[in-house]
Protein backbone atom coordinates (compact mmCIF):
# COMPACT_ATOMS: atom_id res chain seq x y z
CA UNK A 1 0.00 0.00 0.00
CA UNK A 2 1.45 3.41 -0.56
CA UNK A 3 1.97 5.48 1.58
CA UNK A 4 1.83 9.43 2.50
CA UNK A 5 4.89 9.82 0.73
CA UNK A 6 7.32 7.57 -1.79
CA UNK A 7 10.48 7.94 0.69
CA UNK A 8 10.87 10.05 3.39
CA UNK A 9 14.09 10.54 4.27
CA UNK A 10 15.98 11.42 8.22
CA UNK A 11 18.26 14.10 7.59
CA UNK A 12 19.04 17.16 5.49
CA UNK A 13 22.72 17.25 5.33
CA UNK A 14 24.87 16.47 2.20
CA UNK A 15 23.98 12.73 1.92
CA UNK A 16 20.06 12.94 3.16
CA UNK A 17 19.74 16.57 0.74
CA UNK A 18 21.23 14.50 -2.60
CA UNK A 19 18.91 11.38 -1.86
CA UNK A 20 15.98 13.98 -1.78
CA UNK A 21 16.97 15.96 -4.68
CA UNK A 22 17.77 13.35 -7.18
CA UNK A 23 14.26 10.99 -5.85
CA UNK A 24 12.36 14.20 -6.54
CA UNK A 25 13.83 15.23 -9.90
CA UNK A 26 12.34 11.30 -10.78
CA UNK A 27 9.17 11.97 -9.92
CA UNK A 28 9.15 10.89 -6.29
CA UNK A 29 7.34 12.21 -3.67
CA UNK A 30 9.81 13.12 -0.82
CA UNK A 31 9.74 14.12 2.43
CA UNK A 32 12.80 15.53 4.11
CA UNK A 33 13.04 15.88 7.54
CA UNK A 34 16.14 17.36 9.61
CA UNK A 35 16.07 18.33 13.39
CA UNK A 36 18.22 21.16 12.59
CA UNK A 37 17.19 25.08 11.04
CA UNK A 38 19.26 25.54 8.16
CA UNK A 39 21.77 27.01 8.43
CA UNK A 40 23.79 25.14 10.93
CA UNK A 41 27.05 24.70 11.96
CA UNK A 42 28.44 20.81 11.90
CA UNK A 43 31.65 19.41 13.23
CA UNK A 44 33.90 18.88 9.96
CA UNK A 45 37.18 18.92 8.28
CA UNK A 46 34.88 21.32 5.97
CA UNK A 47 37.04 19.80 2.84
CA UNK A 48 35.57 18.04 -0.57
CA UNK A 49 37.95 15.79 -2.15
CA UNK A 50 39.19 16.75 -5.53
CA UNK A 51 36.29 13.77 -7.19
CA UNK A 52 33.56 15.33 -5.06
CA UNK A 53 33.91 18.32 -7.57
CA UNK A 54 32.76 15.82 -10.31
CA UNK A 55 29.85 14.65 -8.28
CA UNK A 56 28.66 17.85 -8.07
CA UNK A 57 28.79 18.70 -11.39
CA UNK A 58 26.59 15.58 -12.30
CA UNK A 59 24.13 16.85 -9.88
CA UNK A 60 23.29 19.97 -12.35
CA UNK A 61 20.93 22.82 -11.60
CA UNK A 62 23.78 25.35 -10.71
CA UNK A 63 24.67 23.17 -7.52
CA UNK A 64 28.14 23.19 -8.52
CA UNK A 65 27.90 26.65 -9.61
CA UNK A 66 26.74 27.84 -6.16
CA UNK A 67 29.67 26.29 -4.18
CA UNK A 68 32.01 27.70 -6.51
CA UNK A 69 30.63 31.29 -5.94
CA UNK A 70 30.51 30.68 -2.04
CA UNK A 71 33.95 31.76 -1.54
CA UNK A 72 35.51 28.61 -0.76
CA UNK A 73 39.45 27.71 -0.21
CA UNK A 74 40.86 25.69 -3.09
CA UNK A 75 43.20 23.19 -2.05
CA UNK A 76 45.96 21.48 -4.50
CA UNK A 77 47.07 18.63 -2.07
CA UNK A 78 47.49 17.50 1.25
CA UNK A 79 51.02 17.77 3.46
CA UNK A 80 51.62 14.84 6.31
CA UNK A 81 53.22 15.83 9.38
CA UNK A 82 54.72 13.01 11.40
CA UNK A 83 54.68 13.13 14.83
CA UNK A 84 59.16 14.35 14.74
CA UNK A 85 58.14 17.20 12.45
CA UNK A 86 59.31 15.58 9.06
CA UNK A 87 56.63 16.88 6.16
CA UNK A 88 55.66 15.14 3.16
CA UNK A 89 53.70 16.78 0.69
CA UNK A 90 51.27 14.99 -1.66
CA UNK A 91 49.82 17.12 -4.63
CA UNK A 92 46.59 16.80 -6.55
CA UNK A 93 45.37 15.62 -10.21
CA UNK A 94 43.12 18.99 -9.99
CA UNK A 95 42.22 21.18 -6.56
CA UNK A 96 40.03 20.56 -4.29
CA UNK A 97 37.23 22.80 -2.40
CA UNK A 98 36.97 23.79 0.77
CA UNK A 99 34.00 25.63 2.71
CA UNK A 100 31.83 25.84 5.82
CA UNK A 101 29.22 23.69 6.20
CA UNK A 102 27.02 26.22 7.09
CA UNK A 103 27.13 27.02 3.22
CA UNK A 104 27.79 24.06 1.86
CA UNK A 105 24.67 22.09 3.48
CA UNK A 106 22.49 25.42 2.32
CA UNK A 107 23.19 24.93 -1.05
CA UNK A 108 22.17 21.07 -1.11
CA UNK A 109 19.22 21.65 1.02
CA UNK A 110 17.88 24.26 -1.08
CA UNK A 111 18.44 22.42 -4.87
CA UNK A 112 16.74 19.40 -2.98
CA UNK A 113 13.84 21.69 -2.27
CA UNK A 114 13.88 23.10 -5.75
CA UNK A 115 13.81 19.47 -7.09
CA UNK A 116 10.58 18.82 -5.36
CA UNK A 117 11.64 17.37 -2.32
CA UNK A 118 9.08 18.84 1.05
CA UNK A 119 11.73 20.09 3.48
CA UNK A 120 10.90 20.22 7.08
CA UNK A 121 12.72 21.86 9.69
CA UNK A 122 12.90 21.43 13.49
CA UNK A 123 11.59 17.59 13.23
CA UNK A 124 13.06 14.52 15.01
CA UNK A 125 12.65 10.80 13.96
CA UNK A 126 12.73 9.22 16.79
CA UNK A 127 11.24 5.80 15.89
CA UNK A 128 10.35 3.30 12.83
CA UNK A 129 6.98 2.23 11.82
CA UNK A 130 6.74 -1.40 10.54
CA UNK A 131 3.81 -2.90 8.67
CA UNK A 132 4.37 -6.27 10.43
CA UNK A 133 6.53 -7.36 7.29
CA UNK A 134 9.39 -4.17 6.08
CA UNK A 135 9.57 -0.90 7.28
CA UNK A 136 6.74 1.65 6.40
CA UNK A 137 7.38 5.07 7.87
CA UNK A 138 8.57 7.12 10.60
CA UNK A 139 7.42 8.26 14.27
CA UNK A 140 8.96 11.88 14.42
CA UNK A 141 8.60 15.14 17.30
CA UNK A 142 8.39 18.24 16.26
CA UNK A 143 11.45 20.15 18.19
CA UNK A 144 9.99 22.57 20.76
CA UNK A 145 6.40 21.52 20.86
CA UNK A 146 7.07 17.79 21.64
CA UNK A 147 3.95 16.66 19.41
CA UNK A 148 4.49 13.16 17.77
CA UNK A 149 3.97 13.26 14.21
CA UNK A 150 3.69 9.94 11.77
CA UNK A 151 4.97 9.63 8.22
CA UNK A 152 4.18 6.50 6.03
CA UNK A 153 6.62 5.65 3.01
CA UNK A 154 7.24 2.50 1.23
CA UNK A 155 11.47 3.65 1.78
CA UNK A 156 12.67 5.22 4.40
CA UNK A 157 16.02 6.58 4.27
CA UNK A 158 18.65 7.19 7.26
CA UNK A 159 20.85 9.89 6.16
CA UNK A 160 21.13 10.88 10.32
CA UNK A 161 24.45 11.06 10.77
CA UNK A 162 26.94 9.26 12.81
CA UNK A 163 24.07 8.79 15.73
CA UNK A 164 21.75 7.91 13.24
CA UNK A 165 18.44 7.01 14.94
CA UNK A 166 17.14 5.06 12.24
CA UNK A 167 20.38 3.02 12.13
CA UNK A 168 19.91 2.36 16.15
CA UNK A 169 16.09 1.25 15.83
CA UNK A 170 17.24 -1.03 12.80
CA UNK A 171 19.48 -2.89 15.17
CA UNK A 172 21.98 -2.37 12.70
CA UNK A 173 25.27 -0.26 14.98
CA UNK A 174 28.71 -1.89 15.14
CA UNK A 175 31.49 -0.39 16.53
CA UNK A 176 35.57 -1.55 15.82
CA UNK A 177 38.65 0.38 17.05
CA UNK A 178 40.28 3.14 17.01
CA UNK A 179 37.45 5.11 18.89
CA UNK A 180 38.63 8.65 18.50
CA UNK A 181 36.78 12.22 19.19
CA UNK A 182 37.28 15.37 16.90
CA UNK A 183 37.16 18.74 18.70
CA UNK A 184 37.04 21.49 15.56
CA UNK A 185 36.96 25.31 15.99
CA UNK A 186 37.41 27.85 13.18
CA UNK A 187 40.12 30.55 13.63
CA UNK A 188 41.30 33.64 11.41
CA UNK A 189 44.28 34.73 10.62
CA UNK A 190 46.37 31.68 11.31
CA UNK A 191 49.99 31.87 10.29
CA UNK A 192 51.74 30.26 7.72
CA UNK A 193 48.23 28.35 5.69
CA UNK A 194 48.58 28.01 1.98
CA UNK A 195 47.23 26.11 -0.72
CA UNK A 196 47.28 22.67 1.15
CA UNK A 197 45.46 20.89 3.95
CA UNK A 198 47.71 19.41 6.49
CA UNK A 199 47.47 16.17 8.82
CA UNK A 200 49.94 16.71 11.37
CA UNK A 201 50.75 13.30 13.63
CA UNK A 202 51.08 13.08 17.06
CA UNK A 203 53.17 10.77 19.19
CA UNK A 204 50.16 9.70 21.22
CA UNK A 205 47.80 8.60 18.27
CA UNK A 206 46.38 12.28 18.26
CA UNK A 207 46.39 14.17 15.14
CA UNK A 208 45.61 17.64 13.58
CA UNK A 209 43.86 18.68 10.04
CA UNK A 210 43.64 22.20 8.63
CA UNK A 211 43.06 23.90 5.93
CA UNK A 212 42.11 27.15 4.59
CA UNK A 213 38.14 27.51 4.02
CA UNK A 214 37.72 31.08 2.63
CA UNK A 215 37.43 34.40 3.95
CA UNK A 216 40.65 34.38 6.22
CA UNK A 217 39.47 31.27 8.15
CA UNK A 218 41.34 28.00 8.66
CA UNK A 219 39.80 24.63 10.05
CA UNK A 220 41.31 23.64 12.73
CA UNK A 221 40.59 20.03 13.63
CA UNK A 222 42.14 17.89 17.12
CA UNK A 223 41.24 14.51 16.89
CA UNK A 224 42.19 12.13 19.86
CA UNK A 225 42.03 8.68 21.52
CA UNK A 226 38.26 8.75 23.00
CA UNK A 227 39.73 7.41 26.05
CA UNK A 228 41.51 11.38 26.20
CA UNK A 229 38.83 13.29 24.93
CA UNK A 230 37.53 14.50 28.41
CA UNK A 231 41.32 15.95 28.86
CA UNK A 232 40.37 18.25 25.94
CA UNK A 233 37.18 20.04 26.48
CA UNK A 234 37.61 23.35 26.64
CA UNK A 235 39.55 26.11 24.72
CA UNK A 236 42.32 26.18 26.37
CA UNK A 237 43.13 22.74 26.57
CA UNK A 238 42.38 22.56 22.57
CA UNK A 239 44.68 25.58 21.89
CA UNK A 240 47.66 24.22 24.15
CA UNK A 241 47.38 20.89 22.61
CA UNK A 242 48.08 21.98 19.35
CA UNK A 243 51.26 23.49 20.80
CA UNK A 244 52.85 20.14 20.99
CA UNK A 245 52.89 19.40 17.76
CA UNK A 246 55.93 20.41 16.38
CA UNK A 247 54.57 22.55 13.31
CA UNK A 248 51.96 24.01 14.79
CA UNK A 249 53.45 25.78 17.65
CA UNK A 250 52.59 29.81 17.48
CA UNK A 251 51.00 29.44 14.21
CA UNK A 252 47.07 30.07 16.09
CA UNK A 253 46.39 33.58 18.35
CA UNK A 254 42.99 31.74 20.74
CA UNK A 255 41.51 35.40 20.86
CA UNK A 256 41.53 34.95 16.93
CA UNK A 257 38.49 31.94 17.62
CA UNK A 258 35.95 32.85 15.33
CA UNK A 259 33.36 29.82 15.99
CA UNK A 260 33.64 27.93 19.49
CA UNK A 261 34.82 24.19 19.64
CA UNK A 262 32.41 21.64 18.32
CA UNK A 263 32.47 18.01 19.20
CA UNK A 264 32.28 14.96 17.54
CA UNK A 265 32.45 11.21 17.95
CA UNK A 266 33.49 8.52 19.38
CA UNK A 267 34.48 7.19 15.31
CA UNK A 268 34.99 3.74 14.40
CA UNK A 269 31.25 3.15 14.23
CA UNK A 270 29.13 1.83 11.60
CA UNK A 271 26.46 -0.48 10.22
CA UNK A 272 26.49 -4.29 9.87
CA UNK A 273 24.50 -3.54 6.35
CA UNK A 274 23.52 -0.69 4.82
CA UNK A 275 19.40 -1.98 4.44
CA UNK A 276 16.87 -2.77 6.87
CA UNK A 277 17.21 -7.01 6.85
CA UNK A 278 13.08 -6.89 6.70
CA UNK A 279 13.72 -4.38 3.90
CA UNK A 280 11.97 -0.84 3.56
CA UNK A 281 14.81 1.13 4.70
CA UNK A 282 18.54 1.94 3.89
CA UNK A 283 21.14 3.81 4.97
CA UNK A 284 23.85 7.22 3.36
CA UNK A 285 26.41 8.87 4.46
CA UNK A 286 28.12 8.82 8.11
CA UNK A 287 24.84 6.45 9.34
CA UNK A 288 26.31 3.33 7.05
CA UNK A 289 29.77 3.88 7.51
CA UNK A 290 31.56 7.20 9.00
CA UNK A 291 35.18 7.62 7.67
CA UNK A 292 37.77 8.87 10.06
CA UNK A 293 38.35 12.40 9.28
CA UNK A 294 41.99 12.04 8.36
CA UNK A 295 41.27 10.41 4.96
CA UNK A 296 38.91 13.22 3.85
CA UNK A 297 35.99 10.95 3.09
CA UNK A 298 32.90 11.67 4.35
CA UNK A 299 31.56 14.35 2.11
CA UNK A 300 32.44 12.46 -1.23
CA UNK A 301 31.30 8.89 0.29
CA UNK A 302 27.87 10.70 1.36
CA UNK A 303 27.35 11.93 -2.09
CA UNK A 304 28.56 9.42 -3.95
CA UNK A 305 26.42 6.84 -1.55
CA UNK A 306 23.51 9.37 -2.75
CA UNK A 307 23.90 8.57 -6.31
CA UNK A 308 23.79 5.11 -5.58
CA UNK A 309 20.82 5.15 -3.59
CA UNK A 310 18.76 7.07 -5.89
CA UNK A 311 19.40 4.71 -8.52
CA UNK A 312 18.61 1.44 -7.15
CA UNK A 313 15.30 3.46 -5.98
CA UNK A 314 14.73 4.92 -9.47
CA UNK A 315 15.20 2.21 -10.88
CA UNK A 316 13.01 0.06 -8.61
CA UNK A 317 16.12 -2.45 -7.86
CA UNK A 318 16.13 -4.65 -4.63
CA UNK A 319 17.86 -3.00 -1.70
CA UNK A 320 20.34 -5.71 -1.68
CA UNK A 321 21.46 -4.11 -4.96
CA UNK A 322 22.53 -0.68 -3.23
CA UNK A 323 24.62 -2.86 -0.80
CA UNK A 324 26.17 -4.65 -3.58
CA UNK A 325 26.81 -1.11 -5.29
CA UNK A 326 28.73 0.18 -2.00
CA UNK A 327 30.56 -2.72 -1.52
CA UNK A 328 32.09 -2.13 -5.20
CA UNK A 329 32.19 1.49 -4.92
CA UNK A 330 34.13 1.65 -0.77
CA UNK A 331 35.58 -1.53 -0.21
CA UNK A 332 38.94 -0.20 -1.32
CA UNK A 333 38.18 3.33 0.46
CA UNK A 334 37.37 1.47 3.62
CA UNK A 335 40.30 -0.17 3.23
CA UNK A 336 42.99 2.35 2.87
CA UNK A 337 41.01 4.47 5.67
CA UNK A 338 41.10 1.60 8.18
CA UNK A 339 44.93 1.26 7.27
CA UNK A 340 45.85 4.85 8.08
CA UNK A 341 43.34 4.90 10.76
CA UNK A 342 45.74 2.21 12.78
CA UNK A 343 48.92 3.32 11.45
CA UNK A 344 47.91 6.83 13.38
CA UNK A 345 47.60 5.40 16.63
CA UNK A 346 50.83 3.26 16.10
CA UNK A 347 53.39 6.47 16.08
CA UNK A 348 56.54 4.61 15.29
CA UNK A 349 54.53 3.25 12.34
CA UNK A 350 53.39 6.42 11.34
CA UNK A 351 56.78 7.86 11.31
CA UNK A 352 58.36 5.26 9.18
CA UNK A 353 56.25 6.25 6.43
CA UNK A 354 55.71 9.55 6.52
CA UNK A 355 59.85 10.03 6.16
CA UNK A 356 59.19 7.16 3.70
CA UNK A 357 56.54 9.07 1.57
CA UNK A 358 58.97 12.91 2.11
CA UNK A 359 61.75 11.09 0.09
CA UNK A 360 59.24 9.51 -2.36
CA UNK A 361 57.52 12.58 -3.67
CA UNK A 362 55.56 10.10 -6.34
CA UNK A 363 54.53 7.88 -3.88
CA UNK A 364 53.10 10.63 -1.95
CA UNK A 365 51.04 11.76 -4.51
CA UNK A 366 49.94 8.31 -4.58
CA UNK A 367 48.70 8.20 -1.28
CA UNK A 368 47.02 11.04 -1.62
CA UNK A 369 45.39 11.12 -5.21
CA UNK A 370 43.75 7.55 -3.97
CA UNK A 371 42.45 9.20 -0.41
CA UNK A 372 41.57 12.51 -2.74
CA UNK A 373 38.94 9.59 -4.82
CA UNK A 374 41.24 10.79 -7.94
CA UNK A 375 42.51 7.83 -8.54
CA UNK A 376 41.51 4.06 -7.45
CA UNK A 377 42.45 3.13 -4.21
CA UNK A 378 43.55 -0.13 -4.99
CA UNK A 379 46.60 1.31 -6.50
CA UNK A 380 47.84 2.69 -3.02
CA UNK A 381 47.21 -0.74 -1.83
CA UNK A 382 48.81 -2.86 -3.96
CA UNK A 383 51.60 -5.39 -2.12
CA UNK A 384 54.35 -3.50 -3.95
CA UNK A 385 53.19 0.48 -2.62
CA UNK A 386 53.13 -0.69 0.96
CA UNK A 387 56.33 -2.65 1.19
CA UNK A 388 58.03 0.88 -0.56
CA UNK A 389 56.42 2.57 2.13
CA UNK A 390 56.40 0.30 5.34
CA UNK A 391 59.52 -1.98 4.99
Amino acid sequence: MRGDWDAVIAGAGPAGSTTAMLLARAGARVLLLDRARFPRDKPCSEYLSPQTTSVLARLGDGVLEEVAAAAPARLNGMQIVAPSGVAATGRFLTFSYALPRTRFDLILRRAAERAGAEVREGIKVEELVSDGERISGVIATRMGAGSREQYRAPVVVGADGLHSIVARRLGLVRHSYPRRVAFTAHVSDARDVIDMGEMHVGDTGAYVGLGPIGDGLTTVALVVPARHAAAHRGVDHFFDALAHFPRLAGRFDRRRLVRGLLATGPFAQWSHRPVAPEGGALLVGDAADFFDPFTGQGIYSALRGAELAAATLIGDKPLAAYARARRREFTGKWLLERLIAIGIGWPALAERAIRRLARRPELADLFVRATGNTIPARRALSPAVLARVLL
